[in-house]
């Protein structure tokens, strides 16, 4: 008996002691290094040590670890501490010195402009060492001196792509691509598209997590007329940033414009949901809801937006456009009158203003509304109709005729603007 249990408490010890060899949480940890698995390396080999504090392979490991990282200094650090642990390691040590010397000689050639030598220097590092970032950072920076924008991009990704967390590179390419897209928006308010567009892919190309990029791509193929191509990279940019307000708002207005009203909807009551003071997706919502004649829930979109905006004109006009078609007038009249107020050169507030006017057979007003819109826009065919409609309130069907003359000159309007004429020369015709 005495036998069996002194057996089992061998086997319990030997068990025990199996479980608590560093060198098998080693052996996990330089796996994981080798599969870029960093954070469960680190766990790894930190638990090998706290096993053997002085087993001299792991803090080797974790000195390899900072490599990948591109800590130099903590690398240095743990290579000091093996060699102290164990003098087998001094080489490592004397490789990781090697890799400070390339780094002095390559900053040192880049302040004497020998930008080529000093790109041969970190080069030399990543033959030894390929999964150190701060080498490609180094030869970002150096291309950046050159003002090789491309180049230094082009090194900046390569070093987030060894190490995705390293700081220096990730600031170094927001920097880069940001001017990509600074001047595919100058090119876009110049009018080249084609230039805007190269400037925007090329950002993605070096970094495809580039959101506002996705996002002026997509505000481009929607001018351009290709909306399948404009949602896809709008979609894109939720994917990576799903609370982007203005790419939700951007989105509504591309399904609008497919007669998609309710993915309209739904993206622009997402914008507000984000931003509950975004006053163009309010007045689109409230636009579309009207549309929909859904009148009572428009009404409280509108009102809503004025409360937060009291001066998005908009608004206003929008609001007196819900009170015209329900014929109520009065109350569109007094919104599309502050909406003139805020807003000046608008000639359709004008026009809306002048027909609300009309109709309510206030036809002083409403030629002064008309007036103010063929002022900001002469070509206007719905101006002009509408100062004829007042002319003829007026009694006046001489003037009236000739207002009609103009708006007839209005492809848009022709057919209105005859039907008008024709209603003068032809008073009987008309009779009920």
């Amino acid at each position: 008996m005495i036998n069996s249990i002194n057996f089992f408490l061998i086997l319990i010890l030997t068990s025990s002691a199996f479980s608590q060899d560093p060198e098998s949480s080693y052996n996990k940890g330089i796996k994981l290094l080798e599969e870029n698995q960093l954070l469960q390396a680190e766990e790894s080999l930190n638990k090998s040590l706290s096993i053997d504090p002085s087993f001299a392979p792991a803090i080797q490991g974790l000195s390899k670890l900072y490599l990948h990282k591109g800590d130099l200094k903590k690398a240095n650090e743990y290579a000091i501490k093996a060699v102290q642990a164990d003098e087998d390691f001094r080489d490592w040590s004397g490789k990781i010195s090697k890799i400070s010397e390339h780094i002095q000689n390559g900053n040192r050639n880049v302040q004497q402009g020998l930008y080529d030598d000093a790109i041969k220097e970190y080069d030399a590092i990543l033959i030894s060492h390929p999964y150190f970032p701060e080498a490609e950072f180094y030869k970002g920076l150096t291309r950046f001196r050159q003002k090789n924008i491309d180049g230094a991009a082009e090194h900046f990704s390569k070093a987030l792509k060894i190490y995705p967390e390293h700081s220096k590179a990730r600031k170094g390419l927001d920097n880069v691509t940001k001017q990509f897209l600074n001047a595919g928006n100058k090119s876009y308010k110049r009018g080249d598209l084609s230039k805007a567009s190269d400037y925007y892919e090329k950002a993605l190309s070096f970094d495809p997590n580039f959101y506002l990029a996705y996002f002026q791509l997509g505000v481009l193929q929607k001018k351009q007329g290709k909306s399948s191509m404009a949602i896809n990279s709008l979609s894109r940019v939720l994917e990576i940033k799903p609370d982007h307000d203005k790419t939700w708002f951007t989105l509504g207005t591309a399904h609008e414009s497919d007669g998609n009203l309710d993915e309209a909807i739904l993206h622009y009551s997402k914008a507000i949901e984000i931003n509950p003071g975004y006053s163009k997706a309010y007045g689109n919502l409230g636009k579309l809801l009207t549309e929909q004649n859904d009148y009572k829930r428009a009404e409280d979109i509108l009102k809503t937006i004025i409360q937060i905006d009291p001066n998005y004109a908009d608004a206003f006009m929008r609001l007196g456009l819900l009170y015209a078609l329900q014929e109520n007038f009065a109350e569109a009249v007094e919104n599309l009158k502050i909406s003139t107020k805020i807003d000046e050169k608008d000639y359709n507030k004008f026009f809306n203003l002048a027909s609300a006017f009309n109709h309510l057979e206030k036809y002083k007003e409403a030629s002064e509304a008309a007036q103010s819109c063929v002022d900001l826009k002469s070509k206007f065919g719905g101006g002009w109709l509408e100062l004829g409609i007042a002319a003829r309130g007026n009694r006046n069907n001489t003037r009236a005729k000739k207002y009609f003359e103009e708006a007839r000159k209005d492809r848009d309007w022709r057919k209105m603007a005859e039907r008008k004429i024709d209603e003068i020369n032809n008073p009987a015709k008309y009779e009920k």
